[in-house]
């Protein structure tokens, strides 16, 4: 029987799951409070959603990967790059492969398919998020070390849910659908983040002495996520500087978060 000490962790990752849903979710409901042809705030949405996530790959991913490999020889700190690179060939083959339509831009990339337009946005959200959850749940497999980076990367990927919401929910009211029909779309994006955790954390924990490889890994889906899509999304129809300027207070934000809490 696990004593409370011991499940603290257990609890704390479901509670930041279900709060990254939450997060989402309200951001999503935004939809019923703006003009849904708001470019400007979806590109502050996207840009700022891109920020945080290339601040969280480095301070609560790539950095405790290396202190998990303190004091061994610097050939073990390969696995870092070996891992980054994985990532960002996982998420390649995934979005050269998986049919979707980017939001902004309305690029349809992957293989053919029949899909509607709606489906195709759907895989795209996905295709977002799956790394996300995988991010969380690796971090909080690492939190028997020291659960102060999964906290805070689960509290940025949180407060990044909330405008990514809006990012989804708005275009889907663009494209015709209803506010509450978009704000469900939008909220699905933060359920598809609870089971990607849950599979992040049970791999990381199954095997042994692969947190250092795994925390790399989604490090690197991660960031091919920001610098492909959101990036270029946040950027597009004229909105290049509310683009770039969002993404630097996203990643402001987190680091000053990683800088007051640990």
């Amino acid at each position: 029987m696990l004593s409370l000490l011991e499940k603290m962790p257990i609890l704390i990752f479901v509670g930041a799951i279900i709060f990254n849903w939450l997060s989402t979710f309200l951001g999503a409901a935004l939809v019923y409070f703006t003009n849904k042809e708001n470019q400007h705030l979806i590109s502050i949405a996207l840009g700022s959603s891109a920020g945080i996530m290339i601040a969280a790959s480095f301070f609560s991913l790539i950095l405790p990967a290396m202190d998990l490999l303190d004091g061994l020889s610097k050939w073990y700190l390969l696995i870092i790059p070996f891992g980054f690179f994985c990532g960002v060939l996982f998420l390649t083959l995934c979005d050269h492969f998986l049919p979707h339509e980017h939001m902004m831009s309305h690029e349809i990339e992957g293989v053919q398919s029949k899909l509607s337009q709606n489906q195709l946005l759907m895989l795209a959200m996905t295709l977002h998020n799956i790394p996300e959850g995988l991010a969380v749940g690796v971090a909080f497999a690492c939190a028997q070390h020291n659960i102060i980076p999964a906290l805070i990367l689960s509290i940025g990927i949180g407060i990044q849910n909330f405008p990514e919401g809006t990012a989804i929910s708005l275009p889907m009211h663009q494209y015709g659908k209803s506010k509450f029909v978009a704000m469900m779309y939008g909220q699905f994006s933060g359920i598809i983040e609870i089971p990607s955790a849950i599979i992040g954390y049970i791999f990381a924990t199954a095997i042994n002495n692969i947190l250092p490889f795994a925390l790399s890994f989604a490090a690197g889906a991660m960031l091919f996520v920001c610098v492909e899509d959101m990036i270029p999304e946040a950027s597009c129809k004229n909105q290049i500087d509310i683009g770039a300027i969002s993404c630097m207070a996203g990643f402001l934000v987190m680091m000053l978060l990683d800088i007051m809490l640990s």
